[in-house]
């Protein structure tokens, strides 16, 4: 196995008490980082994941629960669940017809997400 590289480590400028000034600080603030937090949360599931590309790989169209459901080992009420944190986070939008819930993406939070992930 080859060795790793270690990063290149710049002298920083000692304060007293034997702390560092920080070499950087972050660019996003609080409320953005909860937001973007809240979104990165509702992704870090591989069944949420997939419901997002198959809703993403319809797109325009939106999709109906009952035609999502084939697609998952999942009862209905776990379906759902994943649905409502995707809704919630601002992921997927809904909206009814009839008796029955239709799911989209919305391309703007994922936007958000990738520009600063970029």
């Amino acid at each position: 196995m080859a060795a790793v590289q270690a990063p290149v480590l710049t002298p920083r400028e000692r304060r007293p008490g034997g702390c560092c000034s920080p070499a950087v600080e972050p660019q996003l603030g609080p409320e953005a980082a909860a937001h973007l937090a809240v979104l990165a949360k509702a992704l870090a599931d591989p069944t949420r994941l997939r419901i997002v590309d198959a809703l993403r790989t319809s797109a325009p169209e939106a999709v109906c629960q009952c035609e999502l459901l084939p697609l998952f080992s999942m009862s209905q009420p776990a379906l759902s669940k994943h649905l409502k944190i995707l809704v919630n986070a601002g992921v997927i939008g809904t909206e009814r017809r009839g008796l029955w819930a239709y799911y989209y993406v919305l391309d703007d939070s994922l936007e958000e997400l990738t520009a600063w992930l970029t």
